[in-house]
């Protein structure tokens, strides 16, 4: 079986599925919403399309049309009746959802920890009213066209209305819980787990209580044409309210989270500098120490050998004595580079980065160590690479720190490749033919890393510190290929000015 057949047979197959899913969803919002019209105040099924179309990507358009027209001809009494309209207002409501994908994506709104009232106020209007119009623009639309006796111009505008607001109320519920249970590559929503579960949940419990109680409260009246038109009325402004209440308590929610998150980021870049602070102190201390007392003893042995004439055996513990010497400076010197990158690590020079300058710049720094190595470094970078959100010379450290990783592990006769392309994220992966992980400590960059070459193992911290600060995230791993250690950085791309 070919790559390509199995890929297709997976497209198909995760179609099926979203068009089972989106119809469960609609037969659910039917059961328990719909009260003698086909307004619904809230359609859970509009949050799990958008949610899909962000996660997943244009592949799953067609399973998100076919369960939206099988969604809206299902009756809850008659099973399927399909009309006209239908066709025309389910490709709508597919394209509804890469609206939202889009406004989100293109406004870098899946990024933030959305702590900025601006940012946040734009997430939830584009996750609710603004993003989720077109559907029910399109039957409005359409049923223009066809108005008659039986159908008012009215009546075409109440339904429209309902459908606009049960589509935002349900994307703005659904959404965010679709965001944290599917994997996405935005670091922030897995940040957000263990905040938004329980309240999101809570408030759907609420909507979805609330909405109930309003329709089996309405099966209870009897109705006249009269009462019934005054009725929709006040649940054409109920509806509005509900709208804003989502927005408002949503709101609340982000806002509170955010600032956590922003707290638990700034906690965790202090817990940094000081187990870095630290490590510097031990590491640079130590050996200026232990160099101290072997120059100490050098002094005393060197004045002892004047008198012995040259015995071989004392020029020989002079010479170990020295190359001692020569590897605590070594150590010294390897730590003091690491305390450099570890200060321009926090220096953020400019407000965008080139990544592919960023990768020639350290490639000549270090070119003298892979030609001495005899090292292969192939790098492949995609036609269009976007500015990244992080500074020049912070860029630089970490390039800088990932390479000389690489270039020790790999060691003699040892290749590296580093690849990067852009989709919705920059994308920087370097791989090497080193020894890899210990699969028992794959590192995390939050802690030290020991390290086998006498320095501090600040190199992932260093690396973990920038791509926090800018918003990304990193990935570790083994090379299929190669075998040896795996590091993905996801970098957010920026728009230069």
């Amino acid at each position: 079986m070919t790559k390509t057949f199995k890929k297709l047979i997976f497209i198909l197959s995760l179609n099926a599925v979203v068009v089972v899913i989106y119809l469960l969803l609609a037969i659910f919002a039917k059961f328990l919403f719909t009260w003698q019209s086909s307004a619904i105040t809230l359609w859970p099924a509009a949050g799990f399309a958008n949610g899909l179309a962000i996660t997943q990507g244009w592949i799953v358009f067609p399973g998100l049309a076919i369960g939206n027209l099988l969604a809206t001809a299902f009756d809850l009494s008659n099973g399927l009746g399909f009309q006209t309209f239908m066709l025309p207002v389910c490709i709508a409501a597919a394209f509804q959802a890469y609206l939202v994908r889009w406004a989100l994506f293109r406004n870098n709104l899946l990024d933030d920890t959305l702590s900025s009232f601006y940012k946040l106020l734009a997430f939830l209007l584009w996750i609710g009213p603004l993003g989720n119009w077109l559907a029910a623009l399109t039957f409005f639309l359409f049923k223009l066209n066809y108005l008659s006796s039986v159908t008012s111009l009215d009546e075409v505008f109440t339904s429209s209305f309902f459908w606009w607001m049960g589509d935002s109320i349900g994307s703005l519920i659904i959404l965010p819980l679709i965001l944290l249970l599917l994997p996405i590559k935005h670091a922030v929503w897995r940040d957000r787990r263990n905040y938004l579960y329980a309240p999101l949940i809570v408030l759907l419990g609420v909507l979805f209580s609330a909405a109930y109680i309003e329709r089996a409260l309405l099966e209870r009246i009897n109705l006249n044409p009269e009462l019934f038109n005054t009725l929709q009325d006040l649940r054409v402004l109920s509806t509005s309210a509900w709208l804003l209440l989502s927005i408002g308590v949503l709101g609340l929610i982000f806002q509170t989270t955010g600032k956590a998150l922003d707290q638990e980021k700034t906690f965790m870049r202090s817990r940094l500098a000081a187990e870095a602070s630290g490590a510097v102190i031990h590491e640079i201390g130590q050996p200026l120490i232990r160099l101290r007392l072997l120059l100490e003893e050098l002094v005393q042995e060197f004045g002892s050998s004047l008198n012995l004439n040259g015995n071989l055996n004392s020029r020989n513990d002079l010479l170990d004595k020295s190359k001692l010497c020569l590897k605590e400076l070594d150590a010294v010197v390897l730590n003091t580079k690491s305390i450099q990158d570890l200060t321009l690590a926090g220096i953020r020079d400019t407000d965008f980065a080139d990544l592919e300058i960023a990768v020639n710049t350290v490639k000549k720094q270090l070119a003298s160590e892979l030609n001495r190595l005899d090292q292969d470094l192939s790098v492949t970078i995609d036609s269009y690479i976007p500015n990244i959100k992080a500074g020049q010379i912070q860029l630089q450290a970490v390039i800088r720190n990932l390479l000389k990783n690489s270039i020790t592990a790999a060691g003699e006769n040892g290749v590296i490749r580093i690849n990067i392309n852009f989709s919705s994220f920059v994308i920087f992966e370097i791989e090497n033919s080193g020894m890899g992980f210990d699969p028992l400590s794959v590192p995390n960059g939050y802690n030290l890393y020991k390290s086998t070459t006498g320095g501090m193992g600040l190199g992932l911290m260093i690396v973990r510190r920038v791509v926090d600060d800018t918003g990304g995230f990193i990935r570790f791993g083994i090379s299929e290929e190669l075998g040896g250690a795996k590091i993905q950085i996801y970098f957010k791309s920026i728009t230069k000015k």
